[in-house]
């Protein structure tokens, strides 16, 4: 058992993240033999380690845990992977996922399997939160991604997310209900950030009840009291504005209307975050994209099947969506990776297969391929206080992906896996 990290609520004001140590080189020969399964080396390899390509090295796990890089000497009695051309990196860290529509333990089953080893749920099931809690405190193999999640979101009767039929309608925030009681009764239930729902239904020609302002603020002011971080669905400019004025941390996808530069300041100066989902607007592009290309077909399940072959929304909104991250990532703001999967009773977004369209995306909208990759690894463990995952240094846990080829060149390269480490023990790919 290990001491559990988690996220907390930041000052505003406190974008700038603190310097991340470069991975030093080491020459120490290991003699101890180590037989467990989920103890290995990796040889000759190149390291991205979250932040940067650290050059070419050896990466040594034992027990689950990643215990030397660089130049190692000799490791007896231990399986060895040939790096020769590939890149290891971290697990990836979807930003954006929902278990509520879904089915959990399926749907982790899948991200696990496209080198998604942590998924961030913003609403979802609070009744798997407990097992989640146990499985990310562990080392013990698995055959899912780690989850942490918002639990159920804030939202207001009649308002965004719709109650789908046939699933469990969650609690709504009444006009006379106490925001600081519904927050505690979230955190009761094992959330570990919150989620606020602020979408007034312009941008699907669909007005909706929103939270007021002062709900809005008395919500960031409950979670901020308790340490949880506050993350916002409002894909509107006055939304986004309102979110931003009342505190929140972060907004859980790109705005989708034009915004101005006083938005962009303010969102600079409040320190928050974006998490782009990008491939939740994109009209079904990256999901057919997905789908034809050989490298991910194989791996899919039929519920990813399901989900890139129902996916789409109109393109014009990917368009303005992609504008708006250029613009706001050009300003200096955190962009996340996050796929939005499971939303709408599973008919968007396949887990796991649909990060590897966001991260094209995203590299279209203007980031480096080695900025994605760092907004689907380090960054969002960084922010969001994952302190034993997200990296490729001493002591973080063997959640760790093998890429034939360079993706810090070509983002696409994610796609083309070799191998995938869960708490070091090797994923099976063959879909369920």
């Amino acid at each position: 058992m290990i001491n559990e990290p988690g996220p907390h609520a930041v000052p505003r004001n406190a974008h700038t993240p603190p310097t991340i140590p470069t991975v030093t080189k080491t020459d120490r020969q290991t003699t101890t033999p180590h037989t467990d399964d989920n103890s290995f080396l990796i040889r000759d390899v190149r390291i991205f380690d979250g932040v940067q390509v650290t050059g070419t090295g050896s990466v040594l796990v034992l027990e689950g845990r990643i215990t030397e890089i660089g130049i190692i000497a000799e490791v007896p009695a231990l399986p060895e992977y040939d790096g020769t051309g590939k890149t290891v990196l971290p697990g990836l860290i979807d930003c954006h996922t929902h278990s509520l529509y879904g089915r959990p333990r399926t749907d982790r089953r899948d991200a696990l399997r496209f080198g998604v080893t942590t998924e961030l749920d913003l609403h979802g099931d609070p009744a798997v939160l407990a097992a989640a809690r146990r499985q990310r405190r562990s080392l013990e193999r698995t055959d899912q991604a780690d989850l942490w999640s918002a639990g159920i979101g804030v939202a207001v009767p009649g308002g965004t997310p719709p109650n789908y039929p046939g699933l469990p309608h969650p609690p709504r925030l009444a006009p006379d209900a106490n925001p600081e009681q519904f927050v505690t009764d979230r955190i009761h239930e094992g959330s570990d950030f919150i989620k606020v729902f602020l979408d007034g239904g312009s941008v699907w020609g669909q007005p909706t009840p929103t939270p007021t302002r002062k709900q809005v603020h008395a919500v960031v002011a409950a979670a901020h009291r308790r340490g949880l971080m506050v993350i916002a669905h409002a894909t509107e400019h006055d939304y986004a504005a309102l979110a931003i004025a009342a505190g929140v941390d972060g907004l859980a996808h790109t705005i989708l209307t034009p915004i101005d530069d006083d938005l962009i300041a303010d969102i600079v100066e409040g320190g928050a975050f974006v998490t782009a989902t990008l491939s939740s607007f994109d009209g079904g592009l990256g999901a057919r994209d997905l789908y034809r290309d050989p490298r991910v077909r194989p791996y899919l399940s039929e519920t990813q099947t399901t989900a890139l072959t129902t996916s789409g929304e109109d393109p014009d909104l990917y368009h303005r969506g992609s504008l708006n991250v250029r613009r706001l990532h050009a300003a200096g703001v955190p962009i996340f990776a996050g796929a939005d999967s499971g939303v709408g009773a599973e008919t968007e977004g396949a887990h796991g297969a649909t990060m590897m369209a966001e991260l094209s995306h995203l590299v279209a909208a203007g980031l480096t391929p080695t900025e994605v990759l760092t907004a689907a690894t380090a960054a969002p463990a960084q922010r969001y206080q994952l302190a034993d995952r997200g990296r490729i240094v001493t002591d973080m846990r063997a959640d760790l992906v093998l890429v034939n080829g360079d993706p810090t060149v070509g983002v696409t390269a994610i796609r083309d896996i070799a191998t995938i480490w869960k708490n070091g023990y090797v994923i099976d790919r063959t879909p369920n």
